[in-house]
């Protein structure tokens, strides 16, 4: 025979069971909605005004441009045209306060200033404020010590 106690633990628990699913699933919804808007602001690559035209870092056995005209708002791309990865150092601690957009710079939501470039493939950056940034690349990414460019700069206008 059940007791009156008993039917209210029983009826308590299944209660509280509900609740905790209930916010389980609503944690889960909200964490997935800030996961995909996270997601889908990146690909949209916001830029802040200017052309938005895509200007391009080579790298193979050195790097062209040494300079790079570039206005606000423009997509900078490092293109790794060699047949080893490569590694790009930023080099002024301010372009950090001017990203607008960028692929391949963060790791773990912190923006890098030393990134590796795995073959035919690109890192870039999008600038909102006029700029000079200013950087290396190490033409061996597993030997820092090794071969390096001469610093290169972009200059944003």
């Amino acid at each position: 025979m059940v007791t009156q106690q008993a039917m209210w633990i029983k009826m308590w628990e299944r209660q509280t069971r509900a609740r905790i699913g209930l916010r389980g699933r609503l944690a889960v919804a909200s964490l997935l909605s800030i996961l995909l808007s996270g997601i889908l602001s990146c690909t949209a690559g916001p830029h802040a005004g200017g052309s938005g035209a895509v200007r391009y870092i080579q790298i193979r056995h050195d790097v062209t441009p040494s300079t790079l005209y570039a206005q606000v708002g423009d997509e900078i791309r490092w293109h790794n045209l060699s047949q080893d990865p490569v590694r790009v150092g930023i080099l002024d601690n301010k372009w950090r306060d001017h990203v607008a957009c960028e692929k391949g710079f963060t790791r773990f939501g912190a923006m890098e200033d030393l990134v590796t470039i795995q073959p035919q493939e690109y890192v870039s950056l999008c600038f909102s404020k006029a700029a000079t940034v200013r950087y290396n690349v190490w033409l061996h990414a597993q030997n820092l010590k090794g071969a390096m460019s001469p610093t290169a700069a972009i200059r944003i206008d």
